[in-house]
């Protein structure tokens, strides 16, 4: 395929689209990751072991944003007013963190920052179980620990999302990324259920001194890693403002970052606004029980599941290019079934709908990831990943808050039917760029 992006300067024509993006290329100064995949006699045990770590740290984040406000309600007797309280200074982290992070994550060793990040986690939720039983937890203590659990996650997940391509370089990348949303979608559909299963059996606080156990578990295993890191040193009198201003511009210049982000903010946006309006439809206007809703949006999460296991075989048969465009003009207009629930649209119908279009949303974090880590040279590969969590992250805020107040001016109905229309439309960012063109996942 002809070079059709370009994303670097002196970029070589004539290479296929993805290695001119920035993918897997043979030169060191702007790809070490060939050279970096350390422990070359055991490929396979570094992936395994990167995988087992990063699975249970991210079970354990799930189970920990069900468990935590189980434990405010259960201990403290919070109101919604303290659960809301908890969650946004979950999140509130990863907005005003993400671009320092990245940056500074360029410039070390990303393997010991995820395992002193499941330490600190480990450490910080150990305290609440602690004073749960000495009848000494408050709310304050709490919120301290969620927003300490919340920093260390920044950590982590940049850190991690970045080490990959040192373990699995060239076409190990998709298949990395794969097993990894695999993981995220099963631990997206029995996380929260689990935690609640879990809590009513063990309590709450129980259930996060197990979270502690599995952040160790965690730590433990990406010790035993055997990936040697090159972290790109400091650009003489490059301050970390100018470093961070560097992997935004990467992002803003090129088309198919531009278009990988254009797709994920669509995305968040109208799953969080479908999230935020679905419950109140379902429970005051609709009438369901708590638990016909909980089966409605877990048809979401199989769908997604779905979405992560075909992906990469999908891609494969199609050309990764072709495969996320027709599967998004297949499956995301039917996002517009959701308004219709109850009238005229049966549940089943529209359960059926709403695992179709997460099944997108589960096969996009498969190519898109993939996209995104072939399009960015080692060097700025942190910088990338936080400045894309940042503005994904304030997509969900956005989409959220403006469905809420969307839904008090014109309706639930109304503010659902605009949420859907933007889920509707998030394969437009890839029709619309070189992405489309794209016959493999990566170069090399």
């Amino acid at each position: 395929m002809t070079d059709t992006i370009e994303t670097g300067r002196g970029a070589p024509r004539g290479r296929s689209t993805t290695a001119a993006a920035g993918g897997t290329t043979t030169d060191p100064d702007t790809h070490p990751a060939a050279e970096s995949c350390a422990d070359t006699a055991a490929p396979d045990r570094n992936r395994t072991r990167y995988l087992a770590a990063t699975g249970v740290a991210l079970w354990g984040s799930q189970i920990g944003q069900a468990a935590v406000p189980l434990t405010a309600v259960t201990v403290l007797h919070a109101g919604a007013q303290g659960t809301a309280l908890l969650k946004t200074a979950l999140t509130l982290p990863f907005v005003l963190l993400g671009l320092p992070v990245g940056a500074w994550l360029d410039r070390v060793p990303r393997r010991p920052v995820m395992i002193g990040a499941d330490l600190v986690r480990a450490v910080a939720l150990a305290t609440l179980p602690l004073a749960a039983w000495a009848h000494r937890l408050t709310m304050a203590h709490l919120l301290a620990v969620v927003l300490l659990q919340g920093t260390a996650t920044v950590f982590f997940d940049l850190a991690a999302q970045s080490i990959v391509k040192d373990i699995a370089p060239g076409r190990l990348l998709a298949g990395a990324n794969a097993r990894s949303a695999t993981i995220a979608q099963a631990a997206l559909i029995a996380g929260p259920p689990l935690a609640g299963w879990a809590a009513g059996l063990l309590t709450p606080p129980t259930v996060l001194l197990a979270m502690t156990a599995g952040y160790l578990w965690s730590a433990a295993w990406l010790a035993t890693l055997g990936v040697r890191e090159r972290p790109a040193a400091p650009s003489p009198g490059a301050s970390l403002a100018r470093e961070i201003a560097d992997g935004v511009r990467f992002v803003v210049r090129r088309p198919v970052l531009r278009a990988v982000l254009a797709s994920g903010c669509l995305a968040n946006i109208g799953i969080a606004g479908t999230t935020t309006l679905l419950p109140v439809l379902a429970l005051n206007e609709l009438h369901w029980s708590e638990s016909t809703l909980g089966l409605f949006l877990g048809a979401g999460g199989v769908g997604g599941l779905i979405g992560a296991l075909g992906a990469v075989r999908l891609a494969a048969r199609l050309g990764a290019g072709r495969a996320a465009l027709l599967v998004g003009l297949a499956v995301a207009p039917l996002a517009l079934v959701l308004p219709l629930i109850g009238r005229p649209v049966p549940a089943p119908i529209a359960a059926a709908a709403w695992a179709v279009v997460v099944l997108k949303v589960g096969f996009d974090s498969v190519l898109m990831t993939t996209f995104r880590q072939d399009a960015t040279p080692a060097h700025l590969m942190a910088r990338v990943n936080g400045t894309m969590r940042v503005l994904f992250t304030a997509a969900v805020a956005l989409g959220a808050a403006t469905a809420g107040v969307l839904a008090a001016v014109t309706g639930t109905r109304c503010a659902l039917a605009l949420a859907a229309t933007v889920l509707a439309c998030v394969w437009i960012p890839t029709a619309l760029s070189p992405l489309r063109k794209l016959t493999t996942l990566t170069a090399a």
